[in-house]
């Protein structure tokens, strides 16, 4: 008789495990649990570059403007850094400008930092530390 149990025993064993092994509860947790981290990290890098792009391109927009502004003959470079300065800055990004002033162009630069741009700070990480635009035109006749 104590062969017998032990072969029942085996019997009900190895039925268990095949019928564990054959399960599919839980599946899906554990995919999610692998993919979850992910899609996180997809979703973070999304904000943080659209974030950058948003900002950016509002800096070429003052950038531009203030160019064009100053090559009317509108404003000295002294005010224009002041009004790019002004339009460009945000209470968590302020931003530098430099006007420069030629013969037949003239030329801002617009600066800021990216890391208080991106709210999770992954993009800068790999694009740099600084955001820049700059916008060159020509100046226009007297």
């Amino acid at each position: 008789m104590g062969v017998a149990m032990v072969g029942n025993e085996t019997h009900r064993r190895r039925r268990s495990l095949r019928s564990f092994l054959q399960d599919a509860d839980g599946t899906a947790t554990v995919e999610f649990v692998i993919l979850f981290p992910l899609f996180t990290t997809l979703l973070l890098l999304v904000v943080d570059a659209s974030m950058l792009f948003l900002r950016h391109t509002s800096l070429m927009n003052v950038s531009r403007d203030t160019a064009r502004i100053v090559s009317r003959h509108a404003m000295t470079a002294d005010e224009a850094k002041s009004y790019a300065e002004a339009y460009a800055s945000t209470p968590s990004s302020p931003a530098t400008a430099e006007v420069i002033i030629e013969i037949d162009h003239v030329i801002v630069r617009l600066t800021t930092d990216s890391r208080s741009t991106a709210p999770f700070g992954i993009i800068p990480i790999a694009v740099g530390d600084k955001l820049v635009a700059r916008a060159i035109t020509s100046m226009e006749p007297v």
